[in-house]
């Protein structure tokens, strides 16, 4: 609810300080007085438009605050960080709001134009305290800022007057759950058709390197064979070589062998007289015996090299094919064979993609199926409800004084070509709220067309239809503060009297505030506010006060016949006494 409300430099007011009621706020004066300029400035703090010219003469500018104060009969910032589409209103909310803080709104507005709006000190646009202002406050005449314009908040109405709320999150969870999976498909099929083409080079790439058969230093092997075989008669002549040096005929002196065995003989022969040379004869030995053994070894070599023109070619071959893949796949064999096992990894993801999508589309359809069921009911039950609803809200209508006005909650599927819903061949669409349009319709007259609320002129009908609506939904409405404009004109008598008790009966629930001329209403009030127009010096002023019980008195007198005069004020207090 509002507790306060500080207006600056508005119009002609100069400085305006009121503390309001919970219950029934009532703002009475002189037609001309400048109830409306309070009234405009509630509608600028809530985020309605505004431009340079309400900034009183010769100020800077002018400025609107009011303070909220917690409600738990309407929590408000639980529903506006749960139905806000704004993340960043969301944000601002969760910083600034808390249910046992009062909640503070300005706007200030220059003379060149310029807005700043703030929440609690904390910057918003304009855009966001509208959001805000929609869950605070409800103003009902000739002003933007009213819920019953807003056609997207009829569903919610019915649902919740229809006891269908808990219907509409199960549908809002499938519709949830239905998105998730056609993402996930669309992502999918997205994903399959760009990789269509990578599939196909994949194909490719696994066939070339698969039949590669690669092991990994093979490489190393192969260039070292290849280096054996274009050089075998090289290295077969230079064994032999080295073989003929060893053990071979040494130029008619013997081989190298045969001297060292000629010289180890002789040693052999000195030791008899000479012990001291053994050891000079173990060393000669061993010696003898290496270079046996390596002759052996060369000439063992030099049998086995050969000359294999055709090996070569399969070794420079495989060689060529090993060099090419490197240049595809990767630096080394190593990281060709990491290639081909990703590549492999990949080919199979693709794969089962195909198979996933299909899994992924039968799910979506079951979902539909699920989604539409859910949705059918919840529909049949909004016809139901609808029809109670139009026939309660007539009935109010009826005591407001519009005895021939017909209402009508119409409930209409949502047609879509494109939509997953299909009833007797046709489409319609699915939200998270169902697959309904809600709105409400009225026709004021005999003879006139039901038409949308919106489109009634008169901010008088307008009031009173929403006076009507929300005695009937008072139970389910969760917007704290209701503002009525205009809800007294072309009415009177019997019927005033009917429009003060049922505001009455709402200030109960909300926080209600009131602009009227007629006394039987103005005699409801919790606090009565009297509005002036007072000229001060050289300037003219508005001004507003809340009225002591004998200073009411004295203002629905006034209301009842302009003079207060004994009778006038004799009538003014049996009415109060009344209420």
């Amino acid at each position: 609810m509002i507790e306060t409300l500080s207006i600056r430099n508005i119009a002609l007011i100069d400085e305006l300080e009121l503390e309001l009621s919970l219950g029934l706020n009532i703002f009475t004066g002189e037609t001309g007085a400048g109830k409306s300029v309070i009234l405009k400035a509630i509608g600028l703090v809530l985020g309605e438009r505004a431009s340079a010219d309400i900034v009183r003469d010769g100020a800077d500018f002018a400025e609107v605050e009011v303070s909220i104060g917690p409600d738990d009969k309407h929590p408000f910032w639980h529903t506006a960080q749960s139905e806000t589409d704004d993340s960043t209103l969301k944000d601002v909310l969760s910083d600034v709001l808390d249910p046992s803080d009062v909640v503070i709104l300005s706007r200030r507005i220059t003379a060149s134009g310029r807005s700043r709006c703030l929440v609690n000190g904390r910057l918003v646009n304009l855009k966001q305290l509208q959001a805000l202002g929609t869950l605070l406050v409800d103003i009902h005449g000739q002003h933007e800022h009213q819920s019953l314009f807003r056609t997207q908040t009829h569903l919610k109405l019915l649902d919740d007057f229809g006891g269908s709320s808990e219907a509409r999150q199960n549908v809002g969870k499938v519709y949830t759950q239905l998105r998730a999976l056609q993402q996930e498909a669309a992502s999918l099929i997205e994903t399959l058709r760009a990789s269509e083409r990578e599939k196909e080079l994949l194909e490719f790439e696994i066939k070339e390197l698969t039949s590669a058969n690669l092991e990994e230093g093979e490489d190393e092997r192969l260039a070292d064979e290849a280096r054996l075989l274009k050089n075998a008669e090289a290295l077969r002549g230079s064994a032999n070589l080295v073989y003929q040096q060893l053990d071979g005929d040494g130029g008619g002196f013997g081989s190298p062998l045969e001297r060292v065995k000629g010289a180890a003989k002789e040693l052999t022969k000195l030791l008899e007289f000479d012990d001291s040379l053994s050891e000079l004869l173990d060393r000669l030995e061993s010696s003898l015996y290496e270079l046996e053994d390596v002759a052996s070894q060369v000439r063992h070599y030099a049998e086995a090299v050969e000359s294999n023109p055709m090996r070569l070619d399969e070794v420079t071959d495989r060689l060529a094919l090993i060099a090419k893949l490197k240049r595809r796949y990767g630096n080394s064999i190593p990281e060709i064979l990491a290639y081909h096992a990703e590549a492999e990894q990949k080919l199979e993801t693709l794969q089962l993609g195909s198979e996933k999508k299909d899994a992924l589309q039968a799910e979506i359809h079951k979902t539909i199926q699920e989604a539409q069921h859910l949705s059918t009911a919840l529909s049949a039950k909004r016809l139901h409800v609808a029809n109670h609803l139009s026939e309660r809200i007539e009935k109010e209508l009826r005591t407001l004084g519009m005895d021939k006005a017909e209402f009508q909650a119409s409930v209409q599927h949502i047609p879509d070509e494109r939509g997953p819903f299909q009833i007797d061949g046709k489409c319609y669409a699915f939200r998270s709220d169902g697959m309904d349009d809600v709105e409400f319709l009225i026709a004021p007259n005999v003879g006139s067309e039901a038409r949308p609320i919106a489109r009634i002129a008169s901010g008088g009908e307008i009031s009173r239809i929403m006076l009507a609506l929300k005695t009937v939904l008072v139970q389910v409405d969760e917007i704290p503060t209701l503002l009525f404009d205009e809800v007294d004109s072309g009415i009177g008598g019997k019927v005033a009297d009917v429009v003060g008790k049922k505001l009455k009966e709402l200030s109960a629930f909300s926080q209600v505030i009131c602009i009227t001329h007629l006394p039987q209403i103005a005699r409801f009030a919790d606090r009565h506010f009297r509005v002036d127009k007072d000229v001060v010096g050289e300037r003219t002023l508005i001004t507003a006060k809340p009225l002591t019980a004998e200073e009411q008195v004295n203002e629905i007198a006034r209301m009842h016949g302009g003079k207060e005069t004994e009778i006038g004020l004799a009538h003014a207090r049996e009415l109060l006494s009344e209420k």
